[in-house]
């Protein structure tokens, strides 16, 4: 299989000002590749790093160190660690997807518009943004009700099933997911594993971090431990 993702030496140090400098290691001598189609999923302690790498992956952190070399189809081979912020901004737009357990949205944005911005940032019509929209919405149990309220007013899991709506209405070559099924019901639950399958099915490219290990088992093709800040991959 062809290579999508390739990281190597990866490291990020965050610097805290307010305690003269002190340094602290969020991840370091980070090595693993992903192959097109293929799902990874990366387990470990809470606050072992993992959130570290998928952010340094979609460049909300910037690495300290290290190479995350991508095969994007827009420039060819590229380094994520070194791409500009425009570069990544389109990257987003266009190619990479990521899901957070937690929600960040304009506060006067609808969950329709919110999902339906998703498909339009990719060139989609209005009229087929909003039928998709609602579709995935509706994959994701949101009540139609509740997609013209403003999601500032929605429980933790109806946010989380929020996110995942907007992420996975589209065909991205790349999709990160960190903690995809925190909060949520069994059925809830069975909607993402529904939507990675599809995904899957069509070729794109998954990186996971999950606590759920029954869940991640059932979806993913191999498995890392993050452990001290290294990353070592499970026994099959």
């Amino acid at each position: 299989m062809e290579e999508l993702l390739h990281v190597d030496h990866l490291e990020k140090t965050f610097t805290i000002h307010q305690f003269n400098d002190k340094k602290i290691t969020g991840c370091r001598n980070i090595h693993f590749s992903v192959n097109q189609g293929e799902f990874l999923g990366i387990t470990g302690q809470s606050g072992s790093g993992k959130s570290t790498i998928i952010k340094c992956i979609y460049r909300t952190y910037l690495p300290s160190n290290g190479h995350i070399h991508y095969a994007s189809d827009r420039y060819g081979r590229i380094d994520l660690a070194e791409a500009s912020e425009r570069t990544m901004l389109r990257l987003r737009k266009e190619e990479i997807g990521y899901v957070s357990q937690f929600l960040s949205i304009m506060p006067r944005m609808t969950a329709l518009e919110f999902v339906m911005e998703s498909l339009l940032e990719m060139g989609e019509g209005e009229a087929a943004a909003r039928m998709r929209a609602k579709a995935m919405l509706t994959h994701f149990n949101l009540r139609e009700v509740l997609w013209d309220t403003y999601p500032k007013t929605f429980s933790g899991g109806e946010k989380l099933r929020l996110n995942l709506a907007r992420a996975m209405v589209r065909q991205t070559k790349l999709l990160l997911l960190d903690e995809p099924t925190a909060s949520l019901d069994q059925a809830s639950k069975a909607s993402v594993k529904e939507r990675i399958q599809e995904l899957k099915q069509r070729g794109t490219t998954m990186i996971g971090i999950f606590h759920d290990l029954d869940f991640m088992e059932s979806v993913v093709d191999r498995t890392f431990r993050l452990q001290n800040g290294l990353l070592k991959e499970a026994a099959q």
